[in-house]
């Protein structure tokens, strides 16, 4: 009978502690409705930070679109290390590219392809590295079913906890589904 009980205890706290991650998920809506917005809650003060975005126009007079996006932001490196002389011996900003992403599963995905954005930490001593990655029918079975173990924007890598790994699968996963 005590063996029961504490499972039923246990059964409990578990639906207590259920999270619905689609009503975490910020909607906005255009005055005219055509344009709506679905943004994950993040944190800019806790990096590294992962949060997904959805930018979706169902306007027939301008053929729509759909803009789904993986935001990865990173701090790393000094200031120095995102700049280089031009060639016309001035110093310019690098064009940063190469970014990895490692599942739970081991599987990866990368490239070298995506713009990556800087800013300064609010000392002005560290790099802030922000990627967006696009969201395509190619990859959004792997952002939406798997963990995000760690990634890397630069050379500079960090590991993501488990429960933020958990969090942004399944807020791709409602922003996905969303209309």
């Amino acid at each position: 009978m005590k063996a029961m009980y504490l499972f039923f205890i246990f059964a409990f706290m578990q639906i207590v502690n259920a999270q619905d991650f689609c009503k975490q998920i910020k909607k906005e809506s255009s005055p005219d409705g055509y344009n709506l917005n679905f943004i994950s809650p993040y944190s800019e003060k806790v990096l590294p930070a992962v949060r997904a975005t959805r930018n979706v126009d169902f306007n027939p007079e301008n053929d729509g679109y759909d803009n789904f996006f993986v935001i990865f932001r990173i701090v790393g490196g000094p200031v120095d290390d995102i700049f280089t002389k031009g060639a016309d011996g001035t110093t310019v900003e690098k064009k940063e590219k190469t970014m990895m992403v490692e599942f739970d599963d081991k599987t990866v995905i990368s490239t070298d392809t995506v713009q990556i954005n800087h800013d300064l930490t609010d000392d002005k001593a560290d790099v802030i590295r922000t990627l967006f990655f696009p969201i395509t029918d190619d990859n959004i079975k792997d952002f939406s079913t798997k963990k995000i173990v760690r990634f890397r924007l630069a050379g500079y890598e960090k590991k993501f906890p488990k429960d933020s790994a958990n969090a942004v699968m399944n807020y791709i996963k409602c922003i996905k589904a969303a209309r």
